[in-house]
């Protein structure tokens, strides 16, 4: 998620028949977040990236088995640095690219939206009061798991990686 000091807007409830004036912001400093989330346990790991390229994603999956184990499976949309990053993935690691124009089959692009409703409609000073304000909000994902399972563990992905509910993943 590319997160900025371009103001962010939000839906904002006023009084019927009247604009609500929100205030806006046209700097061009920005970050990258990158996220990562088990949707069976509700964990989440989060990354703040200086830049978004396949280097520096090929950094970050390089240490993904040291939170997440060896086999792990990343949904990725088809942006340039995921399958630069995607050729050098460790063992045991596997990219399912999306179709195109479908973020709705990615889960952790609920929890972006999350982010983003938590930011908007406001102004940062600077880009570390961004980052900050994206740090609390997050926060408050890390400490509950339940919260996160709600939000991302979409019931068809469930079905598939849990196999208690899928006898077919039972050799």
């Amino acid at each position: 998620m590319r997160y900025g000091l371009i103001s962010n807007p939000w839906r904002n409830w006023g009084p019927v028949g009247e604009r609500v004036p929100i205030a806006k912001q046209m700097e061009f400093q920005w970050g990258y977040l990158w996220a990562e989330i088990d949707v069976l346990a509700g964990e989440v790991n989060v990354w703040l990236l200086p830049e978004m390229n396949g280097s520096t994603l090929s950094k970050v999956v390089a240490k993904m088995p040291e939170k997440w184990g060896k086999n792990v499976a990343l949904v990725w949309d088809n942006a340039g640095a995921h399958k630069s990053a995607a050729k050098h993935l460790p063992a045991g690691m596997k990219a399912i690219f999306l179709p195109a124009y479908s973020p709705e089959l990615n889960p952790v692009e609920r929890f972006f939206q999350e982010l983003r409703r938590k930011i908007a409609n406001r102004i940062f000073s600077s880009l570390q009061e961004l980052e900050d304000a994206l740090a609390e909000a997050i926060d408050e994902y890390c400490h509950d798991t339940g919260k996160i399972r709600r939000l991302c563990g979409y019931s068809w992905i469930i079905q598939q990686l849990n196999p208690n509910h899928n006898e077919k993943l039972n050799c």
